[in-house]
């Protein structure tokens, strides 16, 4: 064990503090680049998702914020019965008809896991680039 081992625990605590310091710095180049890749990844219907999209680094490392009803477009809903809160009925637009209901029963939507997809899809390469510029 001797100073051959205490060598390489030295050896292994300069790479590890190297690593930390350069991981530091490329956070910032990290959260603009997940978040090009989230915005071009999510899906588009009035562009709000899309829009809301912000990627933060912090010294912890990066936080994702988003609009509220990103979680249900991530992991999809389930089937589910729409009611009014504050009406009696429902009234929406069904081509140029109006229709209006007591209560609607709704399919619930599918998952479209663009965050998931991306951080797996995309992540780890983003990351590799950027501690090599560092």
């Amino acid at each position: 064990m001797g100073l051959r081992f205490f060598k390489e625990q030295c050896y292994f605590m300069f790479l590890m503090s190297e690593i930390e310091r350069r991981l530091k710095r490329a956070l910032p180049h990290i959260a603009i680049r997940v978040q090009n890749e989230l915005i071009l990844a999510s899906p588009v219907d009035t562009g709000r998702l899309r829009n809301s999209i912000k990627v933060i680094s912090t010294n912890e490392g990066i936080v994702i914020v988003m609009v509220d009803y990103a979680m249900f477009v991530e992991f999809g809903t389930p089937p589910h019965t729409i009611s009014p809160k504050d009406k009696k009925a429902l009234k929406f637009k069904k081509g140029k008809k109006n229709i209006i209901v007591k209560k609607v029963k709704h399919p619930g939507t599918r998952p479209n896991p663009f965050i998931r997809n991306t951080l797996r899809n995309k992540l780890g390469q983003i990351i590799i680039e950027e501690l090599a510029k560092q």
